[in-house]
């Protein structure tokens, strides 16, 4: 009997002291799993992510859709348009309006020159396509930053190219 006494106290000490055979898996660092930092998107899909955004955003512009611009659109946002006026967001979305002459449009030649987890930009080559024929290439920048999980354009600088 004292023996068995004997063991449930050297038991009992060791189990308050920490001290036993087992690994405790809260305390033992070597059994934990490693903690990761969510893995950092890589630069082709930031691009595509952003590319997806860009073709939208000029697919609503062209059709006066101005929900979709202020949705994407920081409060801040300004614009540097290819006559190198520069405009607020309230600015450039009163004048946003629905393009009955054109045709069609592309983006082309779109280059992801930085991001970081929370800031990007863009650049890319607008094409412009009218009914009646005549055509016109911009080159525009775009500067992101995310805000609660979604990229938000925050400025854009328009070049003309072409006539």
């Amino acid at each position: 009997m004292r023996s068995l006494l004997a063991f449930a106290i050297l038991a009992a000490a060791m189990y308050v002291c920490g001290i036993s055979d087992k690994p405790d898996t809260e305390t033992d660092a070597s059994n934990a799993a490693p903690v990761r930092a969510p893995a950092k998107p890589d630069k082709e899909s930031v691009k595509r992510e952003l590319l997806q955004m860009e073709e939208e955003m000029t697919d609503a512009a062209m059709k006066g859709d101005i929900t979709l611009l202020a949705k994407n659109t920081t409060d801040d946002f300004k614009l540097t348009g290819v006559d190198g006026k520069v405009q607020t967001k309230n600015e450039a979305l009163a004048e946003v309006k629905k393009e009955k002459d054109l045709k069609a449009f592309s983006i082309t030649d779109a280059d992801l020159l930085s991001f970081s987890d929370d800031s990007a930009v863009m650049s890319y080559t607008l094409n412009l396509t009218l009914k009646n024929g005549r055509s016109g290439k911009a080159k525009v920048t775009d500067t992101f930053v995310k805000k609660d999980g979604r990229w938000l354009i925050k400025g854009e600088q328009q070049t003309m190219i072409t006539k």
